[in-house]
């Protein structure tokens, strides 16, 4: 099995489900390049590693998910680094989780800010700990979600409430996340990687072409209008019918 841990992050994979962590604890979790840069190429690895079915990201300790970007590592940048970074890197970067054919679960494990909240929502469930924190204060700053904060949030809660979320910077606990929407659940944070696992290993027990080409369909309600999404359903479904698992599952019903 290949190893895709390095300083900045861990994976395990078991019973189909890899758990990515990012492991920069000593600052929250924050994104810094090197982060970034490996999580776009593991992103590309994973969903060709035929041992996964499910993707896991989660932050180590209890503290953070992710607290979004390393300023400290941006303050020392220059305005042309910053700027070719935003011109030729953030079309990957704000797409890397969201592109991953297979299911992807943000186990969310504390504060979840700015830029580790735009992760978050690239992936196709959320759950956190009840202590988990969540915000896009990019405007106290002078500048603006930027990594798919502005896209994301009101596709997710609307665009009144992403609005006043954005505009003020605010913070929201984990409960008022769930309210919105933005969590599928919020369970104590002993239990949550209990919860999130067990949700990963539902999906994964499931035939991987059916689950992929669901979440294809899926996809594509949030994109289209009906008669397109409908389209977008019938194509996804094609592929399903290709295959020989189908009729593996549908042969125990013949007797």
């Amino acid at each position: 099995m290949p190893d895709y841990t390095s300083e900045v992050k861990t994976v395990t994979i078991e019973d189909g489900v890899a758990v990515v962590t990012f492991n920069r604890p000593e600052v929250m979790n924050a994104l810094n390049m090197q982060l970034r840069e490996e999580i776009m190429v593991l992103c590309h690895a994973l969903d060709a590693d035929p041992a996964v079915q499910v993707v896991v990201f989660t932050g180590a300790g209890d503290k953070a998910f992710c607290a979004g970007a390393d300023l400290k590592e941006r303050g020392s940048r220059s305005t042309n680094e910053m700027y070719n970074e935003r011109r030729f890197l953030r079309a990957k970067w704000v797409n890397a989780i969201a592109g991953i054919a297979k299911p992807t679960i943000a186990a969310i494990n504390g504060f979840c800010l700015g830029g580790g909240l735009e992760v978050a929502l690239q992936c196709d469930l959320r759950i956190a700990a009840d202590h988990a924190k969540f915000g896009l204060p990019e405007v106290t700053l002078g500048f603006l979600p930027g990594a798919g904060g502005t896209q994301r949030l009101p596709r997710t809660i609307g665009l009144q409430r992403a609005k006043e979320m954005i505009l003020t910077g605010k913070r929201i606990d984990a409960a008022e996340a769930e309210r919105l929407g933005i969590l599928l659940r919020v369970v104590p944070r002993d239990q949550l990687m209990p919860a999130v696992m067990e949700l990963a290993r539902a999906i994964a027990k499931n035939p991987r072409i059916a689950v992929i080409q669901a979440k294809v369909a899926l996809n594509a309600s949030q994109e289209t209008m009906l008669s397109g999404g409908l389209q977008a359903e019938n194509e996804a479904w094609l592929p399903c019918m290709l295959s020989d698992t189908w009729k593996e599952k549908v042969a125990r019903f013949k007797d």
